[in-house]
């Protein structure tokens, strides 16, 4: 090989390894805004998740009933996401209508059942056994366990050390924060039928989490979707067939559920949970959720006069170090969960 043709090579080699080089280190701080913006998305959702908790707690112990918290979860949130689903809807560019049919609607069904009706109704009436404080140590806490599981499951998913570390101290920082509850005063009839509700409601969420995932659809069209097909189904069976109370209830009770739970609960927190999911990886964004029963426990000090035990404090302790191992917050390398994720879509949040 002539000598000038070897060094031709060689500086393009060079040049070849140096842009390499640069593109990796320009990605990096893309990257790691990429999952700082995911992270404060999902700690977003577990103040409102959080919030939610202790305002459903609020009204079904005084004067709304669960189906009246349902009707007005649906309506408010199908009232300000109607705009989104109809702007799509007619596609503004090629390919950008909001086909059901493009999106699967397998995939369409999951995702409601997951997070509309038939998950809130669960909710509300496990609370009608159970006692309200089980809800984010049961149905939260438990979510990403059942995240994992069906990922494994279903996608090949695979965890290394420090994530299954990280995943049985949530479970066992969840069995301490409601261990008190579960394991004594249980004389209660049927409070065991709340407990398997509220599992199986975070084994639905779990179920909407993956379906999003793969959906292709932005955050508010997956809020769209599911609220608006939640009160299309729902009100009718709600207005003609259910017991309520909206009428006669206190303004301020109607007004507190509304920013709750059609604003908070249904809108909000549906987003920037569809945005941690998209950023994070389902396994991660789950694994934030978690966080919800210790910040519920330590809101429903002031706003309804619980106290916290030891047992709870050390629960608290727990999940958060999970978290943190399950995230990858306390180590630099990325895990596969992450390095999978499909390519951002459309968003409301600069990528």
């Amino acid at each position: 090989m002539p000598q000038g043709e070897s060094g031709n090579r060689s500086v393009r080699n060079g040049a070849t390894g140096s842009f390499s080089a640069a593109a990796l280190a320009a990605t990096a701080p893309q990257s790691s805004r990429n999952t700082a913006i995911g992270v404060l998305c999902g700690l977003t959702v577990v103040l409102i998740w959080a919030g939610w908790a202790v305002a459903t707690r609020f009204a079904v112990t005084t004067t709304l009933r669960p189906p009246d918290v349902a009707f007005i979860r649906f309506a408010v949130a199908t009232l300000l996401l109607l705009p989104v689903l109809l702007r799509n809807r007619s596609g503004g560019e090629a390919g950008g209508g909001l086909e059901l049919r493009r999106i699967g609607l397998a995939k369409v069904a999951i995702m409601v059942c997951g997070a509309g009706a038939p998950f809130i109704m669960l909710c509300t009436t496990a609370m009608i056994f159970a006692p309200a404080s089980h809800t984010g140590t049961l149905m939260v806490g438990a979510m990403p366990i059942f995240v994992a599981l069906m990922s494994a499951l279903f996608f090949g998913e695979r965890f290394d050390r420090p994530q299954l570390v990280g995943f049985a101290a949530v479970i066992v920082g969840v069995l301490g924060i409601g261990g008190n509850a579960l394991l004594h005063d249980r004389a209660g009839i049927g409070v065991w039928r709340g407990d398997l509700l509220l599992l199986l409601s975070g084994a639905f969420f779990a179920a909407y989490t993956l379906a999003l995932r793969r959906s292709g659809v932005t955050p508010w069209q997956g809020a769209a979707i599911v609220n608006t097909i939640s009160f299309v189904g729902f009100a009718p069976i709600y207005l003609l067939f259910l017991p309520s109370n909206l009428l006669v209830a206190p303004w301020h009770d109607t007004a507190i559920q509304i920013l709750a739970q059609g604003v908070g609960a249904a809108v909000l927190a549906l987003f920037f949970y569809g945005e941690a999911v998209r950023r994070l990886g389902a396994p991660r964004a789950a694994i934030l959720g978690s966080l919800t029963p210790g910040v519920a426990a330590l809101l429903a000090v002031p706003a309804l006069g619980e106290t916290l035990d030891a047992t709870t404090v050390i629960g608290i302790v727990l999940v958060t170090a999970g978290v943190m191992l399950v995230s990858g917050i306390l180590s630099k390398r990325r895990t596969a969960a992450i390095a999978a994720a499909p390519a951002p879509v459309r968003s409301g949040i600069g990528s």
